[in-house]
């Protein structure tokens, strides 16, 4: 018996999980033995009728979208359809297969992922666009091709690399994720922690040897993966797992109890999201809405401002199961770490590079009323600084409805410099969002990975929240938090105290949250945040705000 290894990451979503490994990438696929002349054309029919079953699975695929009516939705998905039977794809795999001895699995990776390179060197937009979708072909391909049939993905899936949308493909059946690098996963990452889904990320390649169906256990929380596990270890794991799926089964069942403390003092739960699964999860746990649908995850590696008809596609699927409750869909964060390729090199960042770019606002806008129709929509402005700018907003959106029905617009309070504007911001805004992630990461001087851990908690951070709280309330509008303080369990009391009217959370956590709510007692919590805030002189407290 192998004696147990761990292999060593980074924490991108806690949890622990026990499973069959299933590798969707192998770095050290062509260093691997060629399969022997003799045996080519068995591999070359696997992989010619796996990339056959593909093209028919989303050709279904496409036809239900078009029997409930999703046109738009089917296009797209037939599109991948196309792709599994292009025929420079399948000269590309046949080559890989009968000159060089790839096995099938590989050789269907290799193919698409050289494809989509080639793709994402174009000038043009829209095929570029089409990189991830090869990709995506010759994953599922290549699943085909080692015996995965559809839904099968119900193990540890470990990959170089896997973009939001994937995770919320493989999140309906996986046990958790593990990946070797740590690039653009931060992104992955959130969709996982929305939907409570372990992942490790930053293995290394050595993660890419692990067999598939070998049996592992990920410790989301610790940043590892562990091959040939002990006993020991293997029975903490299911012991784990089985209090998790306990702790959802409670939340689902309680998803129509109010989120009232023990006093009466009722707050709403919302979600935040980027998917439909993360959408359907919350709303399983009782959450009331959306307050914070991101917008930019889709498009971080555009090579030009999406479309508003693109933007309508990826919106309409996520905002259907919303009917007649709240949706709040932030405007395109790009900037900073999520900048796609053709907006590199700026310094600019949310709100002030769509009002740079007008018509791209004004596209978004659009595609977002267009999809929010059935739903009680918001529009939040990230980044916002300046109340002209939220004024800004407001003027572009009056164009798009044209005397329309107007959807409220809130401005996210991130910044420093935001929070000390909160009085003026709120005048012009229909309600306030707090992103306290950000704040605490700006307030404290610290990077993104240790304002993971920043302490919200800190006065310094706490007397910026309060103005906001306080600015909102004095205005007559709610005030929100979207910011991962919400579903902490020591920040989230205080936060409560402080007066904020609403808390989104990641989906996987909203039935926890509104549990913890159950148990506060709000004069209490008023009580205690209010001591804090007197734990700095009022004069350094003056100085700061």
């Amino acid at each position: 018996m192998k004696q147990e290894r761990a292999l060593r990451g980074v924490s991108a979503a806690p949890g622990i999980a026990i499973g069959r490994a299933i590798v969707l990438d192998r770095a050290a696929a062509r260093d691997t033995p060629a399969i022997p002349a003799s045996e080519r054309a068995r591999e070359l029919d696997l992989a010619r009728n796996s990339l056959d079953m593909v093209a028919t699975e989303m050709e279904q695929i496409a036809a239900g979208l078009r029997e409930a009516g999703r046109q738009q939705e089917a296009d797209i998905v037939e599109t991948g359809a196309l792709m599994a039977v292009d025929p420079g794809l399948v000269a590309r795999v046949e080559g890989l297969i009968t000159e060089l001895g790839r096995s099938a699995a590989d050789a269907l990776r290799q193919a698409a992922d050289e494809s989509a390179q080639e793709l994402a060197q174009l000038e043009d937009p829209m095929l570029a666009l089409r990189a991830d979708d090869v990709r995506s072909v010759g994953r599922r391909a290549a699943a085909r091709a080692s015996g995965l049939k559809p839904g099968e993905h119900s193990g540890i899936v470990i990959a170089t690399a896997l973009g939001p949308a994937d995770v919320a493909e493989f999140a309906v059946h996986a046990k958790g994720m593990a990946l070797a690098g740590g690039g653009v996963t931060a992104h992955a990452a959130i969709v996982a922690r929305s939907l409570g889904v372990p992942m490790v990320v930053a293995l290394g390649p050595e993660v890419l040897d692990v067999e598939d169906g070998e049996e592992v256990v990920l410790d989301g929380g610790a940043g590892a993966l562990f091959r040939w596990p002990s006993p020991g270890r293997i029975a903490d794991a299911y012991s784990e797992v089985e209090r998790r799926h306990s702790a959802r089964q409670d939340a689902v069942a309680q998803r129509l109890e109010a989120a009232q403390t023990k006093d009466g003092h009722q707050l709403r739960v919302l979600a935040n999201a980027a998917s439909v699964a993360e959408v359907v999860e919350s709303l399983d746990q009782g959450a009331e809405g959306i307050g914070l649908l991101r917008t930019e995850l889709l498009f971080l590696e555009a090579r030009a401002w999406p479309t508003a008809s693109q933007q309508a596609s990826f919106l309409r699927p996520i905002l259907a199961p919303l009917r007649g409750r709240v949706a709040t869909v932030r405007l395109l964060d790009f900037g900073g770490d999520k900048t796609p390729p053709f907006l590199r090199g700026t310094t600019s960042r949310g709100i002030e590079l769509l009002l740079d770019s007008p018509d791209a606002l004004k596209a978004q806008l659009a595609a977002i009323v267009d999809a929010g129709a059935d739903v009680k929509l918001r529009i939040l402005i990230p980044m916002v600084t300046d109340p002209e700018q939220v004024l800004a907003v407001r003027n572009a959106l009056a164009t798009v409805i044209d005397g329309g029905p107007a959807p409220q617009v809130g401005a996210m309070i991130e910044t420093p410099e935001a929070a000390r504007r909160a009085s003026d911001i709120a005048r012009v805004s229909d309600f306030l969002s707090i992103g306290t992630n950000d704040l605490t990461q700006l307030v404290l001087g610290l990077d993104r990975e240790q304002s993971k851990s920043a302490p919200v908690t800190d006065v310094k951070v706490l007397r910026l929240i309060d103005a906001t709280v306080r600015a909102a309330h004095a205005a007559g509008i709610v005030v929100d938090v979207c910011g991962e303080a919400a579903s902490d369990a020591t920040a989230m009391p205080v936060l409560v105290g402080l007066g904020v009217d609403e808390l989104s959370v990641a989906a996987a956590r909203v039935g926890e949250v509104r549990q913890w709510i159950r148990g506060l007692d709000f004069a209490a919590c008023r009580e205690a945040s209010e001591k804090r805030l007197l734990d700095q002189p009022a004069d350094a407290a003056g100085k700061r705000l």
